[in-house]
Order: C-alpha cells, then sequence, then structure tokens
C-alpha cells in the first residue's frame, strides 16, 4: 500500500513540474485495469486515483493545442473517472468514450484595414455563443463568412480553405459545463417540439430531434422527465448529443483531417464582451465597435411560440418560452434533489472544468474531485 501510495505522490509531482512524451505514450496503453470493479470506492481505489489529477492537466495541454493524443487522453480520462460515476449512481454502467466527430465552423478573411488582412476560423461550440459569435464575425467582415462542416449549409470543408490562407487563427468560446448541460437540455427538448409544427419544419429542417427523446415518457417540463434524460446520459451521452456533449471533445482535431489549425484563443461566454475585445487585440485588429448580445439568437415567431406550448402540453404555458423555461428549471430542480446526479455529472464533465477552468458547482466536494482542483487552481463555487 505504502509504495503504491509513493509512486502516485511521485506521478503528481512530475506532472506538475514538467510535461514528458513519455506520459503521452502512456495514455495509449490497453485499459484492461480501467473496468468497472465495483461500485464502492476503496481507499485503494482512492491512491491510485491521485494521478487522476495529473492526467487532467495532460488532457488540458494535448486538447488545447489540438494534437493527435487529444482523444487518447480523453479516453483515458474517462475510464479514470468512470468508478466515481458509477460510485455516485449506485449502478455498474459501461462508461462511453469520448469521439473524434468534426464540429462545424466559420471562416472569414479580414481586410487589410480592418485586421491586416487575417483569416480568422470561429469553432462552433454549441451552447456557448456561437451563432452570436458567427453573426458578430460576419458584422466584422462586413458581409457572409463561410460556414463548414454541417448539413444544409453550403461550402463544405477543403484542405485550401486551411492551407495557404493569409495568417490563419483560431478562436472559439466555451460556457460553465453545468449551465451549458442544463441549456443543452431545455434546447433539445425545444427541437422535439419545433419538430411537430409546420412552421418550425421548414424553418428548423437541418436540425432534427433527437430520437431518444421521444422515449421518455415523463411529461415535458417534470422533473421525472429530466431524471429520465440523465439516465440515459450517462449510458450513451443521449446519442453523443453536441448540445450536451463535452466542450473538450470540439477540440479533438477541430476541423477535421483536411485542416490541421489548433486553436489559438478561448472565450469565455459569460464574458464574451471581454474576452471578443481580447482576441481581436490580440490580433492588432481596428476595431472599436463591441460585441453584440443580441446577434445569433434562436427565435421563433409568436404564432410558432404559441402553437408549441399547445403540443407540449405543459399546464399553464403562455409561451413557447416558458416551455423552455420549464424544461430548464426541471433539470435544475432534478440535480437540487438528486446529489448523486449533480456530483456523476462533474466526474463526467472534470475535464472541462479543468481545461477551461471553471469553478466546480457547490456539492461537487469529493476528497479527490477537490485534490484535482487545487491542482488545477480552480474552486468550488459558493452558488
Amino acid at each position: 500500500m505504502l509504495a503504491r501510495f509513493a509512486i502516485a505522490v511521485f506521478a503528481t509531482l512530475s506532472v506538475v513540474a514538467t510535461t514528458s512524451r513519455d506520459d503521452v505514450a502512456m495514455l495509449q496503453q490497453p485499459r484492461k485495469d480501467m473496468e468497472p470493479r465495483g461500485l464502492q470506492m476503496t481507499q485503494a481505489d482512492s491512491l491510485e486515483n491521485m494521478a487522476l489529477g495529473p492526467l487532467m492537466l495532460k488532457v488540458k495541454e494535448e486538447c488545447l493545442s489540438s494534437t493527435q493524443q487529444c482523444l487518447p487522453a480523453l479516453i483515458e480520462a474517462r475510464h479514470r473517472v468512470w468508478p466515481y460515476v458509477q460510485a455516485e449512481l449506485g449502478k455498474e454502467i459501461k462508461p462511453y468514450e469520448p469521439s473524434s466527430f468534426t464540429a462545424d465552423f466559420a471562416s472569414a478573411w479580414l481586410k487589410d484595414e480592418v485586421c491586416h488582412g487575417k483569416t480568422f476560423f470561429l469553432l462552433h461550440v454549441w451552447k456557448a455563443v456561437g451563432w452570436g459569435a458567427i453573426r458578430n464575425l460576419q458584422q466584422l467582415v462586413g458581409g457572409n463568412v463561410k460556414r463548414h462542416n454541417r448539413r444544409g449549409w453550403r461550402g463544405d470543408l477543403h484542405p485550401y480553405d486551411c492551407q495557404n490562407v493569409s495568417h490563419p487563427s483560431t478562436f472559439t468560446f466555451v460556457r460553465n459545463p453545468l449551465t451549458r448541460f442544463i441549456s443543452g437540455y431545455a434546447q433539445l427538448e425545444q427541437l422535439r417540439e419545433q419538430h411537430y409544427h409546420q412552421d418550425a419544419i421548414d424553418h428548423r429542417k437541418n436540425f432534427p430531434p433527437n430520437p431518444v427523446l421521444n422515449f421518455l415518457t415523463g411529461k415535458p417540463g417534470s422533473v421525472e422527465r429530466a431524471m429520465q434524460f440523465l439516465d440515459r446520459f450517462f449510458v450513451d451521452g443521449v446519442l453523443h448529443d453536441g448540445h450536451v456533449r463535452p466542450q473538450s471533445e470540439y477540440f479533438v482535431k477541430p476541423y477535421g483531417n483536411k485542416c490541421l489549425l489548433a486553436v489559438d484563443f478561448v472565450g469565455k461566454m459569460e464574458n464574451v464582451v471581454g474576452d471578443w475585445k481580447r482576441f481581436l487585440d490580440s490580433q492588432q485588429c481596428h476595431v472599436t465597435t463591441q460585441f453584440n448580445l443580441t446577434a445569433g439568437r434562436h427565435n421563433s415567431s409568436s404564432d410558432t411560440k404559441h402553437a408549441l406550448a399547445e403540443v407540449a402540453g405543459i399546464v399553464g404555458a403562455a409561451s413557447f418560452v416558458e416551455l423552455q423555461a420549464g424544461a430548464q428549471q426541471s433539470m435544475e430542480r432534478a440535480l437540487h434533489l438528486q446529489g448523486t446526479y449533480l456530483r456523476a455529472l462533474c466526474w463526467l464533465y472534470l475535464v472541462d472544468y479543468v481545461m477551461f477552468r471553471y469553478d466546480l458547482p457547490r456539492g461537487c466536494n469529493h476528497p479527490d474531485m477537490l485534490h484535482i482542483a487545487q491542482l488545477s487552481n480552480i474552486s468550488v463555487s459558493d452558488s
């Protein structure tokens, strides 16, 4: 036992002090020892997982640089946290692994007088001011931008889109993992209801509803339904849906095999005005206008909103806005009533908390989690 403890402590100190390529090779080793071993976390488990903190820091380094080791590191981290997830939920579940996918993004060339003829690539992380950033980028260039890798968008990505371009620079925005998950769930419910209204079908035909939601038996807007969604989320991420997919996975070769560009700047939705300015300043752009917070919001007509509320059958829902708000509030209540769900979410999203330096929610205070937070210079929120 003492020998294992010494090894774990040594691993912690070594990664915090320096990073070596040997660590990356270690992440690619077979993970037979990482299969679920039961629901009770033992003292040996806790000592062994002291090395989880350095692994999280390794994931942060690899994924923020969009290296080839990002995905193997994410997979290893998922298997390392899974015993904690199982212990919180009180049942054995096979861990679903992070996966590679080609994210949608926008690209634009900026005039010399605006930003020295640079080419910007904006990685669209869903539910993190993505559409707003695209609209602000359009206003910045004074016209349309190219949109790539999304069904229904013209202009699929080609190698020349990111090769031999003028001074490429990539950026994106992320969001607090918990609030993004809650908002993502609410929008999934919104998309499901929109699908049954003709105006919405015409307007959102490129965004079909997640089929899993059709099999949830709880009433829309109820805590029961939110808990059913949570149960399914820990099985497959509700079919790896981008609205609730961990944001760290967007950094796995974000532009696909045709365009190997790392993300240069990561701003936060919570400080989007200041971070937008900070990014443009870093590019020495000649821009004085602030980020437009109203641009890019998802809107529906007044008639559609009321029709959708009727379809959902939520008592007292006077508008579609209340329908979506009801789903959001039900998820908040579900997480409050069942602290195990909240702590399990914190373990699953721990990479995002570390990678983007967000404080953990109150209630996510497992000693091993706090150890990782300390290594990563994050804390537990008061709210």
